[in-house]
């Protein structure tokens, strides 16, 4: 009897209590036999699809997810594999599933994923480009609203929550947030600076986290972006994070300055050697109200990461998060609430991290009535803003949308110079939109075919791996 039968009757309870065994006995077959427990705790068929897709990742011998996995239950304690299946997987995906379909029967619309949480908004660091420049560094949520709003998140299904500042460390109760809320996970975002050995180890007994470090290439680059200083002490951190066996990530602001540092093989394995497990690409936009429009990447460039990251996910250990170019694996936007949203330190609730606009502060108002505003209603609405997925973004892809909401609903703005690429400097928007389009769309038309949500890797000198993705593909309510 095969295993997939021998678990036919199994309850929910039984599943889990095989799964956090199986955790703790990492073997070829046993990932496979994780996949087919994992069935047994939703009966939602998107994620059913989804782990179907995840098997047979692990059951093609060329691909490196069956590594990945292995990589991260070999590095992590064993209670903190216990802890990362409890809260990203059971919450966030299966209990938080059901949660979110129950809230979507009694309120008429299903909840996001992922809630950003932006609750202090200064730091130790002034990076150029920085989308937080305009918002200043006083701004802070008291404690006791941040916890009312993370219960709120749990109350609707939301267990995951990515965490940044200003510098997420600079917050005084960083850890006591963690701590008092150990059936999130929490994805917290560092520049790493103030990373030490004594942090490492706590944040390696709360277990339910993982420290993302921004990095935006080697020395170099990080400290002509970061300032002077700043590479040698993300390099403790690594360390510092390593010897503790926390989860690390790493966080490239793309440039057109060092895209093709951030997007090459050395560097990825670089970042694999100081023992990354996820590394997540996010473009760098005008809206910090002091736009400098010469560090947008050229349409060329952003389409070299977009193949980059496709190469890399079939031969690279490690999870990529291509924040615009992923556009065709949850088909375009994700902002008002579709699948994420952002709660900054002033109490303003902003349908994206970018989308530097509200009606609503979080001090007046309930996250259910919220992301049930107008504004994030209008945003919904509008998704996809187009047929081209590899075009998701209401704010450099399709400029003319924001626009849109804007004089709709009449948000206001959540900090000074805001409005400038709406306004004074729409028209520099429309020329970026419009010259990305001739690319993509044609890009689009070339490769994108047959419901494939990335392109075939084409044989080249440094790889012998010519096949598909079997990718799996996400819409609003996880994986289609």
């Amino acid at each position: 009897m095969d295993f997939k039968s021998k678990i036919e009757g199994f309850t929910t309870h039984q599943a889990i209590y095989l799964i956090l065994d199986l955790l703790n006995r990492i073997s070829d077959e046993n990932l496979i036999r994780l996949t087919y427990l994992g069935e047994k705790l939703t009966s939602d068929e998107e994620v059913l699809s989804g782990i179907a897709g995840v098997r047979r990742l692990l059951q093609d011998p060329r691909h490196p997810a069956k590594r990945l996995f292995q990589r991260v239950l070999n590095y992590l304690p064993p209670q903190n594999s216990r802890s990362l299946f409890e809260t990203l997987f059971y919450r966030a995906w299966f209990l938080g599933g059901k949660k979110r379909e129950q809230f979507e029967f009694e309120h008429g619309f299903w909840p996001p994923f992922v809630m950003i949480l932006s609750p202090k908004l200064h730091c130790n660091l002034r990076c150029k480009g920085c989308y937080t420049l305009g918002y200043g560094t006083k701004p802070e949520l008291p404690f006791e609203l941040v916890k009312r709003v993370l219960s709120e998140c749990q109350e609707m299904g939301i267990h995951f929550i990515t965490v940044l500042g200003g510098e997420p460390f600079v917050y005084p109760n960083l850890f006591r947030m963690i701590e008092e809320h150990h059936e999130i996970f929490f994805q917290v975002y560092t520049n790493g600076t103030l990373l030490t050995r004594e942090k490492a180890k706590r944040l390696s007994e709360l277990g339910n986290v993982m420290v993302v470090l921004s990095i935006e290439g080697y020395e170099e680059e990080t400290d002509q972006w970061r300032g002077k200083g700043v590479y040698k002490k993300i390099m403790n951190a690594f360390d510092d994070l390593r010897e503790a066996r926390v989860l690390i990530g790493t966080s490239a602001t793309v440039t057109r300055q060092n895209v093709e540092i951030v997007a090459s093989e050395p560097f990825v394995d670089f970042m694999l050697e100081k023992g990354t497990f996820a590394q997540m690409y996010f473009l760098y936009l005008p809206v910090n109200g002091q736009a400098d429009f010469s560090l947008m990447v050229t349409p060329e460039q952003r389409n070299h990461l977009r193949k980059q990251v496709v190469y890399f996910r079939q031969t690279k250990e490690m999870f990529f998060l291509d924040f615009w170019n992923d556009g065709p694996h949850v088909n375009g936007c994700i902002a008002g609430g579709r699948r994420y949203f952002h709660l900054n330190a002033k109490g303003d609730v902003e349908p994206c991290v970018y989308t530097h606009i509200a009606t609503d502060n979080i001090r007046d108002t309930t996250l259910a009535k919220t992301l049930d505003s107008p504004l994030f209603r209008s945003i919904r609405a509008r998704q996809p803003h187009n047929s081209n997925h590899l075009r998701p973004c209401m704010i450099i892809d399709n400029p003319n949308v924001m626009r849109q909401v804007i004089e709709e609903i009449k948000p206001y703005f959540t900090h000074p110079g805001a409005e400038e690429i709406y306004t004074s400097k729409s028209d520099k928007m429309d020329d970026y939109a419009k010259r990305f389009a001739e690319l993509a769309d044609r890009v689009w038309q070339n490769e994108y075919t047959n419901g494939q949500v990335e392109p075939e890797i084409q044989k080249t000198e440094r790889s012998s791996f010519s096949w598909p993705s079997d990718g799996v593909q996400w819409n609003s309510r996880g994986a289609a």
